[in-house]
């Protein structure tokens, strides 16, 4: 009987426990406190000069398009281009569909701006670990492990590429996840726009609101989550 007390106050204090901690996390991500544990999976590099541009996949929607992470890859690796700091961007992704990610984001990327001629295609990378390798197999570029590489993916998902890209030999490469052109066609900058309809005036409506940034946090913490356990079964895999 005295053990079966002991089990249940035990129990208790656990569920006790796990629900303060559930609703100080909460209040945490409401009040839009640092996630902290997605340091752990974001490498950052200022960008400079290279050879190639390397714009890695993220997946399509059932329609066909870039996700809502892509676009933000599509547009740095748009804006890098536009400024210079490469002739060439090289779109890689395979994927499950009928068409290659690649195709769907150079798409993307000559509606935001990129020259056709400026693209390249590499579409048979199926995951993190296979873009360095596939990207050798582009005859058109000719780069090799020492060439001077920009590699632009979301944030939380650049650690594990800089480690898979470093395992793949590659020597020369900087991470690159936002960016804004500051030597470009105005016109081709997003940040400059604004509209040509007269009656309209910004009004001011703001998406902080405590659910959205609840949503925010506890996405940015379970992504971040994922990509601890990523780079854990590539190290036991060897891919990193």
């Amino acid at each position: 009987m005295l053990t079966t007390v002991r089990a249940w106050t035990f129990l208790r204090v656990v569920v006790m426990s796990a629900g303060v901690a559930v609703i100080t996390l909460c209040g945490w991500m409401i009040l839009g406190g640092p996630v902290f544990i997605d340091r752990l999976v974001i490498e950052a590099d200022a960008p400079g000069p290279a050879q190639a541009i390397v714009c890695l996949g993220g997946g399509l929607t059932d329609h066909y398009l870039p996700v809502e992470d892509a676009w933000l890859r599509i547009y740095t690796a748009v804006q890098l281009q536009l400024d210079g700091l490469a002739p060439v961007i090289v779109f890689s992704g395979g994927g499950t569909d009928s068409v290659s990610e690649a195709e769907v984001y150079a798409e993307a990327a000559q509606w935001l701006g990129a020259p056709p001629s400026a693209i390249a295609l590499e579409g048979l990378s199926g995951s993190t670990a296979e873009h360095p390798v596939n990207l050798l197999k582009v005859e058109r570029l000719g780069l090799t492990r020492d060439s001077s590489l920009i590699i632009v993916t979301s944030p939380l998902h650049s650690k594990r590429t800089a480690m898979c890209f470093r395992k793949a030999g590659y020597t020369n490469f900087r991470m690159v996840s936002s960016y804004v052109a500051t030597r470009a066609d105005t016109s081709l900058v997003r940040e400059n726009r604004v509209s040509s309809l007269k009656a309209f005036r910004p009004n001011g409506k703001r998406y902080d609101d405590p659910v959205s940034r609840l949503r925010q946090g506890f996405n940015t913490l379970l992504y971040s989550l994922r990509e601890i356990v990523a780079i854990g079964v590539y190290r036991f895999r060897g891919y990193v």
